[in-house]
């Protein structure tokens, strides 16, 4: 069975029993059949439609719309007056149709009511339910956002670990570090005074991943040292053949991002958009906007190489779409464009 139809069934069961409290609770002479004919009345169904109604619309309208974008004194005001309404409908009820009982409904138990009473304007019965439905279905919804929440945070927590190690993994191995140290070699054995400078990028970068990189966020101007000092290592074994553009626009300080974000984008790039044979140009873009960083990265494609959008790309571009999605839900545009001789990235996430 669907689970769209299980909550059906059990919403359907639970309004059932709800509605079926008065007859169990409510005290009625013995001749009184279960089903009182009050309870097939025109206002008994009326006032029912509407208690359902406004359950459904807290749930999925006043909460999402009000309560959790902080709008409190409107929820609450808005609220109120339902509540006034809801409990004068008896008297509204009464005031256009009539008794809100049939006329020849069983007699309460008790002294009859005069002729001339009348209703009081707020029904204590439908304040009562009215209040029970509200605390009921608010708690609901903020107890199955605080479940979705600390799932969410649990994924967060679970993918950002993953990447840690896929990192780490991708960057310690022979291929990183061979190049990385042979070129240090090289620096080192004709004297080079930039050999100092590239062993504290590399010991950058490892200290970065190990200690930065394990927080929900970071300062925006460590992530662009380290993407700095990782996009400066991969320059030192690129040929003349290749051209490495990387502008930083805006002021990063006060900033913050998720660690680790752009990097599986740039790695892409010269994992793949990097020829010995080819003319190869890499474009990268950082733009701090007022409320937004917008990145993006191009490269071309050649034909010695087939680029393959999967994990193997170091972090992986589908594991950090997961990531951009848990972080940055409903509030990144990603937009990826894949063509016969370049590959383009365009990124925009919230800062």
């Amino acid at each position: 069975m669907k689970k769209s139809v299980v909550q059906i069934v059990i919403h359907l069961a639970a309004w059932a029993c709800f509605l079926m409290l008065p007859l169990i609770f409510y005290p009625r002479p013995k001749e009184t059949p279960f089903f009182p004919e009050r309870y097939l009345s025109a206002f008994f169904i009326i006032n029912n439609i509407l208690i359902i109604a406004f359950y459904y619309l807290n749930i999925h309208l006043f909460i999402p719309r009000l309560l959790d974008q902080k709008k409190f004194v409107s929820y609450t005001l808005l609220i109120l007056g339902l509540l006034i309404f809801y409990g004068c409908c008896p008297r509204i009820y009464h005031y256009f149709f009539g008794s809100i009982q049939p006329a020849s409904a069983v007699p309460r138990i008790g002294p009859a009511r005069p002729r001339n009473f009348q209703q009081p304007i707020l029904a204590p019965g439908n304040i009562a339910i009215f209040l029970l439905v509200f605390v009921f279905s608010t708690g609901i919804k903020v107890i199955n956002q605080w479940l979705r929440s600390e799932q969410r945070n649990k994924e967060i927590a679970n993918e950002k670990v993953k990447a840690e190690l896929s990192f780490l993994k991708a960057q310690v191995n022979p291929h990183f570090l061979f190049n990385t140290l042979n070129n240090i070699y090289a620096l080192a054995s004709s004297n080079s005074e930039a050999t100092a400078p590239a062993v504290m990028k590399l010991s950058s970068i490892m200290r970065y991943v190990l200690t930065e990189a394990r927080n929900d966020l970071v300062p925006l101007e460590k992530e662009i040292q380290f993407t700095t000092h990782y996009i400066e290592l991969q320059k030192m074994r690129l040929t003349l053949k290749s051209s490495i553009d990387f502008t930083v626009k805006g002021d990063p300080i006060g900033r913050q991002i998720a660690p680790l974000i752009l990097l599986p984008f740039i790695e892409n790039a010269f994992k793949y958009g990097i020829s010995t044979r080819e003319y190869s140009p890499i474009t990268i873009l950082l733009d701090i906007r007022t409320d937004s960083l917008y990145f993006s990265v191009s490269n071309r494609k050649h034909n010695h190489t087939q680029l393959k959008l999967a994990d193997n790309t170091g972090i992986g571009i589908s594991n950090t779409r997961r990531r951009l999605d848990l972080l940055y839900e409903g509030q990144y545009d990603l937009e990826i464009i894949d063509e016969a001789a370049t590959f383009n990235v365009h990124l925009n996430i919230p800062i």
